[in-house]
């Protein structure tokens, strides 16, 4: 049972790791049996042809729908625009490679807090009023997750060191806002 079980699971994660490969009019994924238009799957396949999707939904942001990609743990997320345009990439990193103007932000923006994970987020285009709108140069930003006392907590710092959101606590176990 455990062995058939197995079998499942690596092909069902094999099935889904593979799908933008084949790029029909849309790709259908196993998880929420959302479909991929063909531009979605070919951008996914081309920006990330390695990365194992651990969960991917359909959303509406500013009147755009957008697929949100979340891979394995250290492959990051991905924001995609039906057309294929990318709208925002996050990536893992360690602190060691985290400039210290942002480090240093963090620390003062959160004294005492725990920096659990920070990604660089590389925004390529904007969303304003259902137009997905691509930036000439993409601009960088660097997200963190906190935790402090029985608080977790997000911050985005600029390259530079400027603090642009939160940092936003709540308690340890509730949902995002």
């Amino acid at each position: 049972m455990t062995l058939h079980r197995n079998i499942l699971t690596f092909g069902a994660v094999a099935l889904i790791a593979l799908f933008p490969l084949a790029a029909p009019a849309q790709t259908k994924t196993k998880k929420r049996g959302i479909k991929l238009p063909r531009a979605v799957a070919a951008a996914l396949k081309t920006e990330c042809p390695d990365c194992v999707i651990a969960k991917v939904t359909r959303e509406v942001e500013d009147g755009v729908k957008i697929y949100d990609f979340e891979f394995r743990k250290d492959q990051g997320e991905m924001d995609i625009a039906p057309d294929g345009t990318i709208v925002n990439r996050e990536t893992p990193m360690k602190l060691k490679d985290v400039p210290a103007a942002v480090i240093e932000a963090i620390r003062q923006a959160a004294p005492g807090a725990r920096i659990v994970q920070i990604e660089k987020e590389e925004i390529r285009a904007a969303l304003k009023s259902g137009t997905v709108i691509k930036l000439d140069a993409p601009k960088y930003d660097f997200e963190a997750d906190l935790v402090k006392g029985k608080r977790t907590g997000e911050i985005v710092v600029t390259p530079e060191g400027r603090v642009t959101d939160g940092p936003k606590w709540r308690r340890r176990g509730t949902k995002e806002d």
